[in-house]
């Protein structure tokens, strides 16, 4: 998928901080637990196999895998999972839960959306939960065709992430909504986060994700909301592209 190996200089530096510092070991540390507070990883991990319909034989990415709450009930039931993160103390927690459970199919990449040179055979499935919105929209787009050329004709796309539905006019109340409600469910540091969040970040409106995914060629099979603030895609490499 890449040309050269040279990285350009005007290309987008995904290991500059953009929000929370998730290379710092301190957070890694802490981020199984904090977000355990409002999120079940093994059920929602269950769910994302489940929608893409992984089977034994395929193989998985992980783009901004984090911690491996993906990754690590992935690698139970299919033959292969490439786990990429540009957090180096993220990837070295995922390694020490599948250290912890004997498992011996997970490559670990530390590297980006736009950085990840895939060189095995193009996959079944590619999964992002939470960590596009680390990328500005233009590159987002960039990411999502890189995504399409790592899959096999009719590989599925599997995208989680704090997309915005709302009136542009409403971001007032939905924000302070969102940092209250936060609060209220997790306490002041992940309250403290969502701030960072909308101030730092590059969350975006979901006519925007609509057209990226179309020009690049993905056809979107579902599209749903299960959590605040947040959309799910699934999108699939047509077969014979």
């Amino acid at each position: 998928m890449d040309t050269g190996s040279a990285v350009p200089l005007w290309q987008y530096d995904e290991r500059a901080k953009a929000g929370v510092d998730y290379k710092d070991a301190s957070v890694a540390a802490e981020y199984d637990k904090q977000h355990g507070k409002f999120r079940d990883f093994e059920k929602d991990a269950r769910a994302v196999m489940q929608l893409l319909d992984l089977k034994p034989d395929h193989t998985v990415i992980d783009l901004g895998c984090g911690t491996g709450a993906f990754v690590i009930p992935a690698a139970r039931s299919c033959r292969k999972v490439y786990a990429v993160d540009i957090s180096p103390a993220m990837l070295d927690r995922c390694q020490e839960k599948a250290r912890a459970e004997g498992l011996d199919n997970i490559e670990t990449h530390c590297a980006g959306f736009l950085s990840y040179k895939h060189n095995g055979d193009p996959v079944d499935a590619v999964v992002s939960v939470a960590a596009l919105h680390h990328l500005p929209d233009f590159w987002k787009a960039v990411a999502f065709k890189r995504m399409y050329d790592m899959l096999k004709p009719g590989g599925k796309l599997y995208l989680f992430d704090i997309i915005f539905t709302f009136p542009v006019e409403s971001y007032r109340s939905e924000f302070d909504s969102w940092v209250n409600g936060m609060r209220e469910r997790a306490g002041q540091s992940m309250a403290d986060e969502s701030i960072v969040h909308i101030r730092d970040e590059y969350s975006t409106f979901d006519w925007v994700i609509d057209g990226m995914v179309e020009r690049v060629g993905f056809k979107t099979e579902q599209k749903f909301s299960n959590f605040p603030r947040s959309l799910t895609y699934i999108c699939t490499r047509p077969e014979g592209r």
